[in-house]
């Protein structure tokens, strides 16, 4: 992977860490509002557009998500050509104006089009860059400044609903919504300021690549590993989308415990990242996602027997320290099942796109499985934790692979400088 930034940036500087910190504010701004998505779907079925059925619905958040994680197999290529700064520029107008355009918005159509495709490409265009910026500039702290960046998912996941549950009472949807725009660009404009002075230049594009690898699938590990991570991410979102819905059909909570809930978890998710990362490093990668995806299983099963608030608050702190590292293993995975490092870029973005394709499914199949009227989860519960358990066992045949072919545990450090080259 290139590095687009001068060489006034030396590895595992002081520098080095406040591009982190623009990362991070990117991360914030982008996959943050994504996490927040769970309480716009409970304001938009109870109050914004209640007579359009929440399956229909749900695929805001899911075409968002789609389009962000798949943005990369496209803007990957344009950043190695050196157009960070073009990326950066455009990303940072289409995700904001997105957010003011959904401040706008009355209609179904009106949300697709400004929260799930404005905001979804511009979120695209950003996350690329910023963190295969951070990948370049470290090498011995490399997971740990990766993981400090990717951190500010949770942060707007706190920040974001907080905001959005203060304002709505008070100044409405519209002006909530523009609230967190401006909070948007405020964070956007500390990323542009940090990464910009030490952007380079375009470069002369050198040997094309392919975007994708048809024959890639074919070899077992990898294609084994793209099929868990399909039916992985069938689940991986579900929770973080539906858990307001839950609080406030299911238990009865007030749409504000509902949104705080959802704060609670993505607090979670913080030092579950930072568990990913001493797991990569101590039990191992491909072992850390075996074990830590059969817990997610379990977890998500046992949803189903959730039926008290307190429960569900001990359930959403566990969920997010168990399922908050799968994010973190998978890129840490790639190296393992490359049969060389120059084809890690590539197939980082095929990795993604298999997920991608399990989150079109997820949401909007989930919530067609639940009955708001009856407050009845249970179909949705066991989709999901089904799911998730048939990640697992793809899982095990990728990791007994990659153990039998290097002959040890998948560590983190064995496979990170492959990453970059």
């Amino acid at each position: 992977m290139a590095v687009q930034v001068d060489r006034q940036v030396p590895i595992d500087s002081s520098k080095a860490w406040l591009q982190a910190l623009g990362a991070f504010s990117i991360y914030t701004a982008t996959w943050g509002l994504l996490s927040t998505y769970g309480s716009y779907q409970s304001y938009y079925e109870s109050f914004l557009i209640p007579k359009t059925p929440p399956e229909t619905i749900a695929w805001v958040g899911t075409i968002e998500g789609v389009i962000l994680i798949m943005g990369g197999v496209v803007t990957g290529p344009i950043y190695d050509r050196g157009y960070i700064r073009e990326l950066l520029f455009a990303g940072t107008f289409l995700t904001v104006f997105g957010v003011m355009m959904l401040s706008l918005c009355s209609e179904f159509y009106q949300i697709m089009l400004a929260q799930g495709f404005c905001v979804g490409i511009g979120s695209a265009i950003l996350y690329t860059p910023s963190i295969a910026l951070v990948a370049s500039l470290f090498e011995k702290h490399r997971a740990l400044a990766i993981c400090f960046a990717t951190c500010g998912t949770a942060v707007g996941g706190i920040l974001y609903p907080i905001v959005l549950e203060q304002l709505l009472p008070r100044v409405g949807f519209a002006w909530a919504t523009r609230v967190l725009g401006f909070i948007t660009l405020a964070e956007l404009i500390v990323a542009l300021g940090i990464i910009l002075p030490y952007a380079r230049n375009p470069q002369e594009p050198g040997e094309t690549r392919s975007l994708f690898d048809w024959k890639a699938l074919k070899e077992p590990a990898f294609g084994v590993f793209c099929l868990a991570l399909f039916f992985m991410w069938i689940a991986y979102w579900v929770p973080f989308f539906l858990i307001p819905t839950f609080a406030e059909y299911k238990l009865g909570t007030s749409r504000s415990t509902a949104f705080y809930i959802l704060v609670i978890t993505n607090a979670a998710t913080l030092p579950g990242r930072f568990l990913g990362v001493y797991a990569c490093k101590t039990i191992g990668v491909s072992q850390g996602l075996l074990i830590f995806s059969l817990l997610s299983a379990v977890l998500l099963f046992a949803w189903s027997a959730v039926f008290t608030v307190a429960s569900f608050y001990a359930w959403c702190v566990l969920l997010g320290l168990i399922m908050a590292p799968l994010a973190v293993f998978v890129p840490a995975m790639i190296p393992f099942v490359c049969p060389d490092k120059g084809t890690v870029g590539a197939r980082m973005g095929m990795a993604w796109a298999a997920a991608s394709l399990g989150i079109i499914l997820g949401a909007p199949l989930s919530t067609a499985l639940s009955n708001l009227d009856e407050g009845s989860f249970w179909r949705m519960q066991v989709l999901v934790g089904c799911c998730m358990l048939a990640g697992t066992g793809c899982q095990l045949f990728v990791h007994l692979h990659v153990t039998e072919r290097i002959g040890q545990p998948a560590r983190e450090q064995d496979g990170q400088e492959d990453l970059l080259e």
